[in-house]
């Protein structure tokens, strides 16, 4: 497990640095918040198409390392190319490739699913808690170093990391699960889980609405350093590792759903908190919040899609699950750009947060859903009988 968690870290930390200088690069080009989002989209456009193709693919053929390995050197490469962009229409065709590159990531936790399944709550706690540490290294390595030379720069440096992470790939990760897990569940993915795709799209699109406007918005706070932007980005990712261990422990033996549920209802109370901030130890407990919160949301969505779907579905599942996430990362830049062109970035905070409430109708359902499985498992005369419909590969 232990070489898994540092894959997961180096991949973390050049994706994380690519979030936080994106939005940067923008304002560096002269580009409006509506081109900045749509920057931010073309990235998550190609995702929404890739991540599902290249989780088949890899459940179909039973190799998950392959689709990594390319992925990756893609990603890599269009962000190196990163620094010879001067213009709009470049800049979204290099995001756009790494989408592409980026969508097999999910292959990871679908190869740490395989492997580790019978476990997951525990295992993946750790798993997800390498991964923030990632990212809170990224954010902060990425405002340290744009400062130090210039965010143009950063983008010949954010590779490095992630070819380690492609040595890791290849010289410690199996390929193969060492058993196959015993799952008494048809083979596909349930019908039932879109339900929890589109909880996981609304949650994400006003996360992304936010997201995609935050470095630009912690510039008014910090006298525009990019480090503390970095600092105060990054220790959203920086808290969350010792969350995502304690919700780890605390998930197992409990409903996943009702985790999900309480994470979502702690965002809003927190946008809010963003968007009345008036110093930055305001910014700084929205982000230990934000990171409280989503680990609940994180854990619950993974150990859930971990204990519902069969082995050899998983990278198709996670592949689905990857394409919710991008897809709001299309949609929500959309929305945060054009939103805070319009009526400012605190106006559009509020509005978002107010949106959230979006998500609660798709995971009532699931819940409910699930208890009628649940009956219809249970002994003769505890209830009417539903049968359980798959999605086949």
């Amino acid at each position: 497990m232990l070489y898994f968690n540092i894959t997961t870290l180096f991949s973390g930390i050049g994706f994380a640095a690519l979030v936080l200088l994106t939005p940067l690069f923008a304002a560096d080009l002269n580009l409006s918040f509506t081109q900045t989002g749509i920057a931010i989209a073309s990235f998550a456009f190609s995702m929404i198409v890739f991540s599902p193709l290249w989780g088949s693919l890899s459940d179909r053929l039973g190799k998950r390392k392959i689709f990594l390995i390319a992925g990756s050197l893609l990603f890599a490469l269009s962000t190196f190319l990163l620094i010879y962009v001067h213009d709009f229409q470049t800049l979204i065709l290099l995001r756009f490739l790494q989408g592409v590159g980026y969508a097999a990531t999910p292959m990871l936790t679908a190869l740490f699913s395989d492997h580790f399944g019978s476990q997951s709550a525990r295992n993946f706690s750790f798993f997800s808690a390498a991964s923030s540490l990632g990212w809170g290294v990224g954010s902060l390595l990425a405002g340290a170093l744009g400062d130090l030379f210039s965010v143009r720069a950063v983008f010949a440096i954010i590779p490095v990391f992630t070819i380690i992470s492609i040595f890791l790939i290849h010289f410690t990760l199996p390929d193969h699960p060492t058993s196959q897990s015993k799952s008494t569940k048809g083979e596909g993915i349930p019908n039932k889980l879109f339900y929890l795709f589109a909880t996981i799209f609304t949650r994400q699109g006003m996360a992304m609405a936010l997201w995609s406007v935050f470095p630009i918005y912690l510039q008014s706070f910090v006298n525009n350093s990019l480090f503390m932007v970095g600092l105060i980005s990054g220790s959203n990712m920086l808290f969350q590792p010792a969350f995502m261990l304690l919700v780890g422990r605390f998930a197992e033996g409990r409903e996943k759903l009702r985790l999900i549920f309480f994470g979502i209802i702690g965002t809003i109370i927190t946008f809010v908190v963003y968007a009345s901030a008036t110093q930055v130890w305001h910014m700084i407990l929205g982000q230990a919040m934000i990171a409280f919160f989503w680990s609940f949301i994180f854990i619950g969505i993974n150990v859930y899609l971990i204990e519902e779907v069969p082995q050899k579905s998983r990278g198709k599942a996670f592949g689905y699950f990857q394409a919710a996430l991008t897809a709001a990362t299309a949609i929500g830049p959309l929305l945060g750009g054009t939103l805070s062109d319009a009526v400012g970035i605190h106006k559009m905070i509020l509005i978002v947060s107010g949106l959230l409430v979006f998500s609660f109708p798709f995971l009532l359902r699931l819940q409910y859903l699930d208890r009628m499985t649940k009956r219809s498992a249970a002994p003769s005369g505890a209830g009417p009988v539903v049968v359980e419909q798959h999605l086949h590969p």
